[in-house]
C-alpha cells in the first residue's frame, strides 16, 4: 500500500498554505483491492495491442467507491502530448451524459478529443469524425465513467440505441473500452448480448469490512498510509483502534466519504494553524459534510461504547453508507431496470 505523487516529509514541510491544500486535493493512496482493479485495466490497455479483440472491463461500485478516481488517475499516467503529426490522446476518458443519447455522448467524446465544434452535424457525420480523430490522436483505451446513464432516468428503460452504437465504435475501432457504474449497470450488458460478449471482464470496489480482525488491520493500514501523505506538521493518529472506528463508523467504510473526511479536516487543520486532525475538527467536518440524512450521533461526539453500539446494528442490518446516502440510486428500493419493449 502506498500513496503516488507526494513529496518527501522534509519537502512538504517547506510548502505555502496553498501548496499543501493541493497537494490534499491531490492525495491518492493505492491500496491492494484497488492496485487488482488498476492491472485489470493495464492489461486491457496493453494486452488489447496484440489481441484478436479489444479486452474490455466494467468495474461497478456504489456511490464514493473510488471508480472516478481510479480512472482519472490512470488515465493521468498516459497524458495528452503534442507531437511533430499532432495531438496524442493515449487514454481517452469522458463522462457520460444525462440524458445519455448518441448525439450528447459522441459530442462529448469529440470534446474530449479536442474537436473546436463538437457538436456539429449529424449523428452520422460526427461518428465518422470520432473515428477519424482516435486514429490520428493515437487512442490506445477508451475510458468512460457513469455507466448507469444508460438506464433513463425517468421511464427506467435501458436505452438500447446508445448501447448499440458503442458497441458499434467498439467494432470500428478496435481499441479497449473501460466502463465505470453503479452496480445495477450490470443490467445494461445483460440488455444487449452483443455488448455484454465484449465486457466479459468485470471488477466490483466494495467498501472496507470492520467484522473481521484482517479487515480492521487493512482499513487501519490505509488510514495510516492518508495520515502520512498529509503535509501536516505532525502525524494524526488516524490509523488508531478507536479514531479508525470512528471514522468507519461515519462512513461505512466507503473510500470517497473517508476521503472528504479526511481531506476537509486537514484543510481546517492548515487554515486554523494547528498541527495535525484532532477529534473535534473530525466532528466539525461530519457535521458539514457527512450527516444529512444519516440518523443517529455523530461518531465523533459520542462515547464508545455508543460508537460500537452503532457499527453492531449497521452490521447486523447489512447497511452500508449507500443505504443511508439519499443521492444514491443503488440504494436498497431502487426499482429493477426495463428492458425496452
Amino acid at each position: 500500500m502506498t500513496s503516488e505523487s507526494i513529496p518527501a516529509s522534509a519537502d512538504r514541510s517547506a510548502l505555502d498554505d496553498e501548496a499543501k491544500i493541493d497537494l490534499i486535493e491531490r492525495v491518492f493512496i493505492n491500496f491492494p483491492r484497488l492496485n487488482r482493479v488498476v492491472e485489470k485495466i493495464a492489461y486491457c490497455h496493453q494486452h488489447s495491442k496484440v489481441a484478436a479483440e479489444p479486452e474490455c472491463l466494467l468495474i461497478t461500485g456504489q456511490t464514493g467507491a473510488g471508480k472516478t478516481t481510479l480512472c482519472q488517475n490512470y488515465s493521468g499516467r498516459f497524458p495528452r502530448q503534442a507531437t511533430k503529426t499532432g495531438i496524442c490522446v493515449p487514454a481517452l476518458s469522458a463522462s457520460i451524459p444525462v440524458p445519455a443519447t448518441v448525439k450528447s455522448l459522441v459530442t462529448r467524446l469529440l470534446l474530449a478529443l479536442g474537436d473546436p465544434m463538437p457538436e456539429r452535424g449529424s449523428i452520422v457525420s460526427q461518428t465518422l469524425r470520432l473515428f477519424g480523430l482516435v486514429r490520428e490522436c493515437r487512442v490506445e483505451i477508451v475510458m468512460l465513467d457513469e455507466f448507469q446513464h444508460f438506464i433513463d432516468r425517468d421511464s427506467n428503460v435501458i436505452l438500447t440505441t446508445v448501447s448499440n452504437w458503442l458497441k458499434d465504435v467498439l467494432n470500428e475501432t478496435r481499441i479497449p473500452m473501460v466502463l465505470t457504474g453503479l452496480p445495477h449497470s450490470e443490467v445494461i450488458l445483460h440488455a444487449n448480448a452483443q455488448l455484454e460478449r465484449r465486457f466479459q471482464m468485470r471488477e466490483s470496489l466494495t467498501p472496507f469490512g470492520w467484522t473481521q480482525a484482517e479487515q480492521q488491520m487493512e482499513f487501519r493500514t490505509f488510514l495510516k498510509y492518508l495520515d502520512e501523505s498529509l503535509p501536516l506538521v505532525r502525524r494524526s493518529q488516524l490509523n488508531d483502534t478507536e479514531t479508525a472506528l470512528r471514522i468507519y463508523c461515519a462512513t461505512g467504510g466507503v473510500i470517497g466519504y473517508v476521503m472528504k473526511l479526511v481531506r476537509r479536516a486537514a484543510i481546517l487543520a492548515i487554515a486554523r494553524s494547528v498541527g495535525s486532525i484532532d477529534g473535534s475538527l473530525l466532528a466539525e467536518v461530519y457535521d458539514e459534510r457527512l450527516s444529512a440524512g444519516r440518523p443517529g450521533p455523530n461518531p465523533f461526539r459520542a462515547n464508545l461504547e455508543t460508537v460500537q453500539s452503532s457499527l453492531l446494528e449497521g452490521i447486523a442490518e447489512g447497511g452500508t453508507m449507500a443505504k443511508a446516502d439519499p443521492l444514491s440510486r443503488d440504494a436498497g428500493e431502487r426499482r429493477q431496470a426495463k428492458y425496452p419493449a
